[in-house]
């Protein structure tokens, strides 16, 4: 038995079923991105002032990966024309460099975004005094004379009267110094580099560093039990903290902005011309990374990578942009399997048939290059 307008088009609605059928899921991936999107934008209205991370994206990457979605569904459309037109080569053509496309936005999103986030790090510090202690190794005397403004009116490092403190001061101590570690000391004074795995950076940082004094302060009350080598045995349930296992005295940090205010990267020359100019000085050296920094450990309160655990932003920023990778994904599936030998065969039986699964395919592609449109501007640029 022929199922009816399977590939005609029905004449009340001028849909065939499988246009019909993508319109429905489609209203479904608009319930699901719309339900995700708008717990985005309550969380982000409901953040207390100072706690939601801004200024932490490239802009630049965001928009090259936008002008790549752009011109994919460009070239779907061109697939589709030149099925319509009877050109199979063309279309080939066209749904090669849509999968490539696509491919980019992937290897953009997974092999260079996403571990430059998980191997960069936020220090934040116990006291306004030991984060003033740093910001000035890292900033240097003078530079802080020419910020009057930032360090003395807004932030106020030193403030004591944190009751009657004006809103607009916020603490230096709670705002984060962000950077690369590059190595550590341990608790006998030995310098350790952190060094690539295999030559990639990546397997060798991700993750890898932790610490939450807050968390240790949680466990005082509670009985860990430690090993002969005097390091904690962790029960099921208790958290990592690098500084702990590795029984780390100080870290080496290469600041990578040296502002409180990630909008703000105008510390970037002052850092290195800073550092060049006391490289003698004893504050900020060169070891083949970079400048660095030495802080102490009784120095950190918190050092986190932007991982989902960060912060509230990068879980948000992680479940939007990881689920709409996996749409991406397989959406390349999709394609790849339109180029291979078996749907030439269909083609090739019923051509209206197959048009009408690119056309569908196309419509899928368009959408997913839509959540993009709207990821961009609110994760990036807001």
């Amino acid at each position: 038995m022929e199922i009816p307008y399977y590939d005609k088009e029905r004449p009340d609605t001028g849909l065939y079923n499988g246009k019909a059928g993508i319109w429905l899921f489609l209203a479904s991936e608009v319930m699901l991105f719309g339900a995700l999107f708008s717990a985005y934008v309550l969380l982000r209205v409901g953040a207390e002032p100072g706690t939601w991370s801004m200024g932490l994206m490239n802009q630049w990457v965001g928009a090259f990966n936008t002008l790549i979605l752009i011109a994919s569904s460009a070239t779907i459309v061109m697939a589709w024309v030149c099925l319509k037109l009877n050109d199979w080569k063309g279309f080939r053509k066209w749904k090669w460099a849509t999968v490539v496309f696509a491919f980019i936005f992937l290897i953009v999103k997974w092999s260079y975004e996403w571990p430059a986030k998980f191997t960069h790090y936020d220090v934040t510090f116990v006291t306004n005094e030991s984060a003033a202690k740093v910001y000035t190794d890292v900033l240097g005397p003078e530079f802080l004379k020419t910020q009057p403004t930032i360090w003395q009116k807004r932030f106020d490092p030193l403030k004591k009267d944190e009751k009657n403190a004006p809103a607009s001061q916020v603490k230096l101590k709670d705002k984060p110094l962000d950077g690369h570690i590059v190595g550590y000391i341990d608790s006998e004074g030995a310098k350790h580099e952190v060094g690539a795995a295999w030559g990639i950076p990546f397997w060798s940082h991700a993750f890898a560093w932790r610490h939450d004094r807050k968390n240790i302060e949680k466990e005082r009350d509670k009985s860990i039990r430690y090993g002969e080598d005097g390091r904690p045995v962790y029960k099921e349930g208790h958290f990592r903290d690098t500084f702990r296992d590795k029984d780390i005295k100080a870290i080496i940090f290469v600041p990578a902005h040296g502002t409180w205010d990630h909008k703000e990267k105008h510390a970037d020359s002052g850092t290195v011309k800073y550092a060049e100019a006391n490289h003698d000085g004893g504050h900020a050296h060169s070891d083949g990374h970079g400048y660095t920094v030495t802080i102490a450990r009784e120095d950190i309160s918190r050092l986190s990578s932007y991982e989902p655990a960060h912060s509230t932003f990068f879980a948000t920023y992680y479940t939007l942009t990881g689920l709409h990778a996996l749409h991406v994904l397989g959406g390349i599936l999709v394609m790849l399997y339109h180029l291979l030998p078996v749907s030439r065969r269909v083609y090739e039986k019923n051509p209206v048939q197959y048009t009408n699964r690119i056309e569908i395919t196309g419509l899928f592609w368009h959408f997913v290059d839509l959540v993009w449109i709207f990821l961009f501007p609110i994760l990036y640029l807001l």
